[in-house]
Parts: structure tokens; sequence; C-alpha cells
């Protein structure tokens, strides 16, 4: 009676398996995945000498993306240097899941700092696209900022403390309204960026590094 009872508990137990791995076999992902880590490094090459800076960074993306896990905008501590470089090795961890490629992730920064009078006046601003393919990234992502239209406003912005600046910082990302604004190059920041991903191949998508998904990580404006 118990050695019959033991084998029908065996047979179950492996019809149960069985059809475990066959459901886990023909199971199709819902989405894919993009995981995230970093840190934002330092921020140097202005063009006029800067001895404080913090980075408020946030994340663009379609309508199609949501946020697993992580943060979409965040500030760094205010920084200080005498040599010209603004080191903040703040981290970064995200987590993203998608069923379309199109509006893929992009990290927007806004550099800040104290002025001559101690007034908060926006320093620079810059987008990343985060790269379409897993591995170390180590990018270069070259600043901006708005100027006035001319001279005299300049002068009058700098005493007032009104420097131009766009109304947010996602602006950066987008190209509405961009044909109007005057800017000028100023400084760099480094960012290092580890990505992964999960499950794009199965959307028809490719990581391969000699087939990139959408441009190339050496530098983003």
């Amino acid at each position: 009676m118990l050695k019959t009872l033991l084998k029908v508990l065996n047979f179950l137990s492996k019809t149960n398996n069985k059809q475990t791995n066959n459901m886990n076999r023909h199971t199709i992902s819902s989405c894919f995945h993009v995981y995230l880590t970093g840190q934002i490094e330092e921020a140097s090459d202005f063009q006029c000498p800067v001895t404080n800076l913090y980075c408020q960074y946030c994340l663009s993306y379609g309508e199609d993306w949501r946020v697993v896990h992580g943060v979409t905008s965040s500030v760094t501590q205010m920084a200080y240097s005498q040599e010209g470089r603004i080191v903040w090795n703040f981290p970064i961890e995200l987590a993203l899941r998608s069923t379309n490629a199109y509006g893929w992730p992009r990290i927007c920064f806004a550099l800040y700092g104290l002025d001559f009078f101690g007034r908060d006046v926006v320093r620079g601003y810059g987008s990343l696209l985060i790269p379409t393919f897993p591995g170390r990234h180590e990018l270069t992502v070259e600043m901006y900022r708005p100027v006035s239209g001319s001279k005299c406003h300049e002068f009058m912005n700098w005493w007032r403390g009104t420097i131009p600046e766009y109304y947010e910082t996602t602006f950066t990302a987008r190209s509405e309204g961009r044909e109007l604004t005057r800017v000028m190059t100023d400084g760099r920041i480094n960012v290092i960026l580890n990505v992964m991903t999960k499950d794009m191949e199965k959307f028809g998508f490719t990581n391969a590094r000699n087939n990139r998904l959408l441009v190339d990580d050496k530098k983003s404006n």
C-alpha cells in the first residue's frame, strides 16, 4: 500500500515538473528590460573659472516606457574645487521596461552654482542617450547654456542675477522650440554607465556591439 502511494506521488511530481517546463518554454515575455547603474563623476573645462557646482539630472523617455526601480530625477551635493575640476561621484541606479524602442531614455543634466554675489545661477545643460547595448561606458557630455540677445542684456542679466535658463531640464531632450535659442558651449561632464538588457532579442532588437541599435556612445550632446 505504501509503495503504491509513493509511486503515485512520484508520477504526479514528474508530470507537474514536465508541465511547468513546457509552460516556461512557451512563455513569451511581455516586455524587455534595461538596467542601468553608474555615476556622475565630474565637471571640467569651463571657459571661466568655476569653483562650486551641483548637478541636477532627470530622465526623459517615451510613452511606452515605465520605470521599474529607481528615481527619475535627483540632485548631487554641492562640490567645491580650485583646480577647475568639480568632482561628485554621484550614483545612478535605474531599471526600465518597454515594448518599443521608440523614445529610448535620455538623461538630462543641468549644472548650477553660486555666482560672485552668492546667487544660484545656471552653468550649463546637456543630455545623454543611454547606451543601447550592454557593457561599461565612459561617456563625455558637452555642456552648453543659453545666452542673452545682446551685450547690454547680458550685463543687465548678470547684474540682476537673472541669467537665461530653460524652464525645465528635459527641454534639452526635445527639439520643439530650440531653433529659437542661442547657446554657447561651456564645460563638460564625465559619466560612467553600466548597462544590462533583457529579452530585447525576443522583440526583434539586437544588442551586438557591431549592430548598434541607435547611436554611437563615444559622445552624446
